[in-house]
């Protein structure tokens, strides 16, 4: 995927590489959701444009509440 592809909201390569550090190290989707939120990118624009993040995500537990 080349910048153009990515929206408006990563104009470099080293805003890139953060978003998608930000995302692998989320720890809830609820995290993910905050992240796209600030990034301005819809779901849908994420699940698009980063399938291979977004297949991450899936697996990820839908909220920060511990495990008891």
């Amino acid at each position: 995927m080349d910048e153009q592809d990515c929206g408006d909201f990563l104009v470099s390569s080293r805003e890139l590489d953060a978003f998608e550090l930000m995302i692998r190290t989320a720890r809830s989707k609820v995290e993910v959701a905050e992240i796209l939120h600030v990034h301005d990118l819809s779901e849908d624009g994420f699940t698009r444009n980063f399938p291979y993040l977004a297949k991450d995500v899936r697996d990820l537990p839908d909220d920060d509440s511990p495990c008891t």
